[in-house]
């Protein structure tokens, strides 16, 4: 299967490749092709493939087309996507990895503690990115998930070289709670492994100049109570009682929603962009993991302003964006934004420029883990 592939890709051995084993965080295996591990992993090989010359081995539930490049081997194992059994009961890979040749391990599920007996010599490195910390404030302890599971999270990063994660509120989050389980010498070294990736914006998918606008709020988020749905929803609908000339666009809502003035069609994604073009503002509320925001970020490369729940870690996305603390201020900046032109483009404008500052970060980030990956 792995001769098979290891031909050439514009002019690549990949024989001679640095070989790296992908472990992979699967949250929506019934529409993986829309996963947003599958997002980020093609995302870094692309764009790592301009620092170096690698081979990725990836682990998945089932294929995935958007992953058919020449220098990826998909190694289709069946487990769950399930969001809490994926992280507490892994495939067996034993009798897969002793087929397989390697260099680095790269796990987005530091989840998997036994990762350290994946290593093919002592001295095989191991990268770490982790999308969700189970930390006392999200997935924690509930009628689903009955023990949290952060220590082993811990746990599995502790046997790794670096661990990244997207934002330096979430860092200190797990850094506070690590402490109240592990010894200080413990916390230090989590400290030196933990890296902060913000994400960054595809700068070829940002607009120049922002479009007219129709009075349309958008919650492109998933419909959930860790993205605050619940509280979004809720004060639209007393919002709605001193005005009702808006609607709201909640794409990523299932179902028929209570109210009429909630547009829940889905779109293919190049139509996505271009409907949140149209909208007035986008609404940002607190979540319970303290990460970064692609939903915000889509928006704001788009033209379309963001106010955001007052966050520590969304002022990492736009620091010098648009917050609020109580409802009467979300109101007045949902006045001004639908009311007044200039307001409005003005907004556009500013969320456009930092889109562009963002842009950078994944260049700069790619750099620090190809150095990782190669070492």
């Amino acid at each position: 299967m792995l001769a098979d592939k290891m031909l050439f890709w514009d002019g690549t051995d990949y024989n001679n490749s640095r070989k790296v084993l992908v472990i992979p965080n699967i949250t929506n295996s019934m529409n993986i092709e829309k996963d947003s591990f599958v997002d980020v992993i093609y995302n870094q090989i692309i764009a790592i493939s301009n620092h170096g010359n690698y081979y990725w081995h990836i682990i998945l539930p089932k294929p995935v087309k958007k992953l058919n490049i020449p220098n990826v081997t998909q190694h289709i194992l069946p487990y769950s996507g399930d969001m809490i059994k994926m992280r507490t009961y892994p495939p067996d890979l034993n009798k897969l990895l002793t087929t397989l040749d390697y260099d680095v391990i790269y796990s987005h599920l530091p989840d998997w503690p036994q990762v350290g007996r994946y290593k093919n010599q002592f001295g095989t490195k191991i990268i770490g990115y982790c999308h969700w910390w189970e930390m006392s404030s999200c997935n924690a302890e509930d009628r689903k998930n009955k023990w949290r599971w952060l220590p082993i999270e811990l746990l599995g990063v502790s046997q790794m070289d670096v661990c990244f994660l997207n934002t330096i509120d979430q860092k200190n989050r797990v850094l506070k709670e690590a402490a109240e389980i592990f010894n200080q010498r413990f916390v230090d070294e989590l400290n030196e492994k933990l890296i902060v990736w913000n994400l960054g914006v595809d700068s070829t998918k940002i607009i120049k100049l922002p479009i007219e606008k129709e009075k349309i709020i958008v919650f492109n988020h998933r419909a959930a109570a860790y993205k605050g749905y619940p509280s979004f929803i809720k004060l639209m609908a007393e919002y709605r009682e001193t005005r009702q000339d808006f609607k709201v666009w909640v794409p990523q809502l299932e179902g028929v929603s209570e109210y009429g003035w909630v547009d829940n069609s889905k779109v293919e994604k190049s139509e996505y962009y271009k409907k949140l073009q149209s909208c007035s503002v986008g609404i940002q509320m607190r979540q319970s993991n303290y990460g970064w925001s692609i939903a915000a970020t889509d928006c704001m490369m788009n033209g379309t302003p963001v106010i955001f729940q007052d966050s520590e870690c969304f002022h990492e996305i736009h620091p010098t964006g648009m917050f609020f603390k109580y409802k009467r201020e979300l109101f007045t900046l949902l006045d001004k934004l639908l009311d007044d032109y200039d307001f409005r483009y003005n907004m556009s404008v500013d969320a456009i420029h930092r889109s562009i500052e963002l842009s950078s970060n994944d260049d700069i980030m790619i750099k620090i883990l190809n150095e990782q990956l190669s070492k």
